[in-house]
């Protein structure tokens, strides 16, 4: 049960920053109407996706998310 929580809560984490980083450029590249921006946003936010996709099915769920909380300077739960 745990188990699953942690990978649920990595999930919601992980989905959060990935919409903070590479969905903030996007939009305000989409906003400018600037073309050649947007694609390359649109592709760094699917390799965002794809990169997090590799990470969840490569590490347990307690070491994502320690690895978050260190990337985050968070002291694990």
């Amino acid at each position: 049960m745990q188990e699953q929580i942690d990978i649920e809560t990595w999930a919601m984490i992980r989905a959060q920053q990935i919409v903070m980083q590479q969905g903030a450029n996007l939009v305000v590249a989409a906003q400018r109407l600037d073309h050649k921006k947007t694609t390359a946003n649109t592709y760094a936010l699917r390799t965002a996706i794809m990169a997090s996709l590799i990470e969840a099915m490569q590490a347990p769920p307690t070491e994502a998310m320690a690895a978050m909380h260190a990337q985050a300077g968070l002291q694990p739960a």
